[in-house]
């Protein structure tokens, strides 16, 4: 069975992502959420998950943070929170999270996300056996290699389908610490416009923010995996991840809309180049100007992958 997985930065966007056929929402805040484009209260979440629920739909939070000590420390009381609002799967990828889990009093289906390091059945087979109910697969591993991992799998995959990719993050304030070595007024370093170049390489443009969870880069161009929809529903990798950080309002809706009529194309064997041709289309209108899109790591060969 397909599943549609979307980002949401609002209470408004999360309704109207579920209202055209979105199956499950991520939403989160700042201490555990990792890389959203919105920070929602218990009394937001609660919200969403109420309209969700009453949609057939489903609320994912996301606490797929590296969590520190004093981060750590937070997570039993904010598992009982979303415990009793009703949320009935979070994103995890810290070992230290999961251990609390095994706890009937904080015990939580996950969704295990480890960001690069799922690369294997076996990985993906090993937490299996420590509760995770689905694994996220890294944007690093190609078709190739995809369709290799998916028999073997004891879990469902998921996989990003639309947005941006991060190759890098470090505790560090790296823009911070940039813009002091360069003796330079230091910039909002949150923004999420900012971009870092290689030199001597002027069609380089990596994004970069920092927030409470340290710096974040990610690749040249953002994924649009739109026209390989059917090579994945062929080989059973069904749960399909759109990513909304770097893009907002209306326009993501647009671009989560043109998964879903994709979907169904597939769904009901009418998804044609024609089809896939023009809605590509509305992605490439709708995707941010100052930001491209390509096939990232998908269509490597196994050996090209670094």
């Amino acid at each position: 069975m397909i599943k549609l997985i979307a980002t949401a930065e609002s209470i408004e966007q999360a309704k109207c992502l579920i209202d055209i056929g979105i199956d499950e929402i991520i939403i989160g805040e700042e201490i555990f959420g990792l890389r959203l484009p919105g920070y929602f209260t218990i009394e937001e979440m609660e919200e969403i998950n109420d309209y969700a629920l009453k949609n057939d739909k489903h609320v994912i939070v996301a606490m797929n943070a590296i969590l520190h000590n004093d981060k750590i420390a937070q997570a039993k009381p904010f598992l009982k929170m979303i415990k009793n609002i009703g949320i009935q799967e979070i994103i995890v990828g810290d070992t230290g999270l999961i251990q609390i889990l095994k706890d009937p009093n904080y015990a939580l289906p996950y969704l295990y996300d480890a960001a690069v390091l799922v690369t294997s059945a076996g990985q993906v087979n090993f937490w299996a056996k420590y509760g995770a109910k689905r694994a996220l697969i890294a944007n690093e591993v190609p078709f190739v290699e995809l369709k290799d991992i998916s028999p073997l799998a004891q879990l469902p995959l998921v996989y990003q389908v639309y947005g941006a990719s991060c190759i890098h993050q470090s505790k560090r304030q790296l823009l911070k610490n940039y813009f002091n070595y360069i003796g330079k007024e230091s910039q909002e370093v949150t923004d999420r416009q900012l971009f870092l170049s290689e030199p001597n390489k002027e069609d380089t443009h990596y994004s970069i923010y920092t927030d409470s969870h340290g710096t974040h880069i990610f690749a040249n161009k953002d994924l649009n995996l739109l026209a390989y929809l059917e090579d994945l529903n062929r080989i059973d990798v069904q749960n399909w991840y759109i990513d909304g950080l770097f893009n907002q309002g209306r326009n993501f809706i647009e671009i989560a809309d043109s998964f879903v009529k994709a979907r169904n194309h597939i769904l009901e064997g009418t998804f044609n180049p024609q089809i896939i041709q023009d809605l590509n289309q509305t992605i490439r209108v709708s995707h941010p100007q100052n930001r491209e899109l390509d096939t990232g790591f998908f269509l490597y060969e196994a050996d090209q992958v670094k």
